[in-house]
């Protein structure tokens, strides 16, 4: 999905860049994973990606479209629905955006123990997109990051298409649903139920994995 909203350049030509950039974004998603799988085989303490994964996330992937790549917001932003103009989720001041950060890492890190892969890349969906520590890109970043978190954590690049990420992006209703979800009970209880993330991602997980039980085209 195309952005007309970026500091350095819109239009077709931003379009194109995206097109690349998504590239790039896929490649580190699997140099990522190859460090983790090769972290894994040396015996190495089994952790989540870190920050630092998440930043080039962004960079990779707003690099020539934002002033800033990779850089936390220094201001306030809004998620609203285009089409009405409602305002759908109020992040965090941009104050507290490192702070909140350093929460979600440390979840993370404890997801990553006693919960699976589902449990994290959930958490790692919901969590990013609810912070939205960039100015712009936050939503392609929360996909990529959550699906490095699902092959990380099973230590596995997936294979088959379509992948997780392409089908998040053709079922955006459904993924708008979920983050309320985790939004409200957060809200109301200081935890988020991502019960219903778990099960939409475990679905669109076994639909890439069953896509290898079909014919190849001729």
């Amino acid at each position: 999905m195309f952005d007309d909203n970026w500091d350095l350049i819109n239009g077709e030509a931003a379009h194109k860049i995206e097109h690349l950039n998504a590239t790039n974004v896929v490649n580190l998603l699997e140099a990522v994973i190859i460090f983790y799988l090769e972290h894994i085989r040396l015996g190495r303490p089994a952790s989540p990606p870190d920050p630092s994964v998440l930043r080039e996330f962004h960079r990779a992937g707003t690099i020539l479209l934002l002033a800033s790549p990779g850089i936390y917001r220094r201001e306030e932003v809004c998620v609203g629905n285009r089409a009405t103009g409602v305002i759908v989720h109020q992040p965090p001041p941009w104050a507290e955006v490192e702070g909140h950060v350093e929460t979600l890492f440390r979840e993370l890190s404890e997801i990553w123990t006693i919960g699976d892969a589902l449990d994290a890349a959930a958490y790692a969906l919901w969590r990013i997109n609810w912070v939205h520590p960039f100015k712009n890109g936050n939503g392609r970043t929360a996909r990529a990051f959550a699906y490095t978190c699902l092959c990380a954590k099973l230590a596995v690049v997936l294979p088959g298409a379509p992948t997780v990420i392409d089908q998040i992006m053709a079922t955006r209703e459904r993924l708008g649903a979920c983050l309320k979800q985790g939004d409200d009970t957060f809200a109301a209880s200081g935890k988020a139920d991502l019960s219903a993330m778990k099960a939409y991602l475990f679905e669109l997980l076994q639909i890439q994995i069953a896509s290898l039980d079909e014919p190849e085209q001729t």
